[in-house]
């Protein structure tokens, strides 16, 4: 069900000790259909902006844009069908361009955002 789902992001965003705030907009369309989006803030003042967009347990569209406080591209994930890498249409934008990348969701992100303001100390 779509609700597990939604109190599964709420637990996991709410246990990350690096957010600082959060604004997430949950919308069930039926029983195992819905999206979640919003934006979180990070204790340096990074950020996240995402959209998941799931039916029956099958994530068909995702966008998690990870900046710097300054408002610059750190990563992000999706997979809009715009660019040819070998796990079409899923992909990774970085500094340095796109990249491949195995399917995400929210909380994989949140992970790995936590692993990144840790190792730069803030947490």
């Amino acid at each position: 069900m779509i609700s597990d789902y939604f109190q599964n992001v709420e637990k996991k965003i709410s246990k990350t000790s690096v957010v600082a705030e959060k604004a997430i907009d949950f919308r069930e369309f039926d029983i195992n259909e819905g999206f979640v989006m919003g934006k979180i803030l990070f204790i340096d003042g990074s950020a996240l902006e995402f959209l998941e967009y799931l039916k029956d347990d099958i994530r068909l569209k995702y966008r998690f844009h990870y900046m710097n406080e300054k408002g610059a591209l750190i990563f992000r994930y999706d997979n809009a069908p715009h660019h040819q890498v070998t796990t079409f249409p899923d992909h990774k934008h970085t500094s340095e361009g796109v990249i491949a990348s195995v399917p995400q969701e929210l909380s994989s992100v949140v992970d790995e955002i936590e692993r990144l303001i840790s190792a730069r100390g803030w947490a």
